[in-house]
């Protein structure tokens, strides 16, 4: 098999395609194949499983039958018909969705029956636990308090820190952010999260991780090109204890001045 054809299989199971039924549907686009005995040989695989394989490429809409002089045929449908695959995708997606609170609801109702541990420690590491910790926070009840080396545009594409935004938002999440820089560049597209859901004052004194406080969870975690680490302490006693010194930085620290609806600001 030739590089190209790898290279396209690969690209087809991204859409949601199984190896085996790109493979089939190259046989048949090529013309190598177009009946299910053809198929069988070239593929080396069972012919009934070949007739369940068709069977997913019709249902896609990639494939259609013909009647042939010796039976069955199969062919492909215009290339530019993939975008049914991206249709499908869309439509498990929304359904997803729409089961999501369901689920949660109940995994939440199931954890409240089990017995689980007032303190807990969790650890993360690599840009996936960055990012999980990240999410996380969207658990918080009212109000995010956050010490920020940098936005969230430092380790999420800008289409995934605008979608979290967008979230925290919709659930009315409060930030207030301590930071020791002194001017802020334009973060945001989302305005609301600047003029209704985020205040941000200044600290002197540099600090080397960022951190989160919210309902019952103190974390913290540090980021570089080669080093991601987090930490995530579930703890009523510690949360509160870190609230009240959050609290007592805040009182003392500098106020920024926002600049516009993108979250640019300086130092008053």
């Amino acid at each position: 098999m030739s590089e190209k054809v790898d290279t396209t299989i690969a690209l087809l199971t991204q859409f949601g395609v199984s190896q085996i039924e790109a493979k089939t549907y190259l046989e048949i686009l090529s013309g190598r194949g177009d009946t299910a005995l053809q198929l069988s040989r070239n593929l080396k695989v069972a012919r009934t499983k070949v007739y369940r394989i068709l069977d997913n490429l019709i249902a896609r809409g990639l494939v259609i039958t013909r009647l042939g002089e010796r039976g069955t045929k199969f062919s492909t449908l215009a290339p530019d018909r993939l975008d049914l695959l991206i249709s499908d995708r869309e439509h498990e997606l929304d359904k997803l969705k729409s089961m999501l609170p369901t689920l949660q609801s109940e995994l939440s109702e199931l954890s409240l029956r089990g017995e689980t541990p007032k303190s807990q420690v969790l650890y993360y590491h690599g840009l996936d636990g960055l990012k999980q910790v990240t999410y996380n926070s969207l658990r918080a009840k009212g109000e995010l308090l956050t010490y920020e080396l940098s936005t969230m545009n430092a380790f999420l594409s800008k289409k995934e820190a605008e979608e979290l935004r967008r979230k925290f938002v919709a659930n009315k999440i409060t930030s207030r952010t301590l930071t020791s820089a002194t001017s802020l560049k334009a973060w945001t597209d989302v305005s609301e999260i600047v003029t209704k859901y985020w205040d941000i004052r200044h600290l002197d004194k540099p600090f080397q991780f960022e951190i989160l406080i919210y309902n019952d969870v103190y974390c913290m975690y540090r980021y570089s090109k080669d080093d991601i680490f987090c930490v995530e302490i579930h703890s009523q006693e510690l949360a509160d204890m870190q609230r009240q010194i959050f609290e007592y930085l805040w009182s003392g620290a500098k106020k920024f001045k926002v600049l516009d609806n993108h979250g640019a600001a300086i130092l008053l």
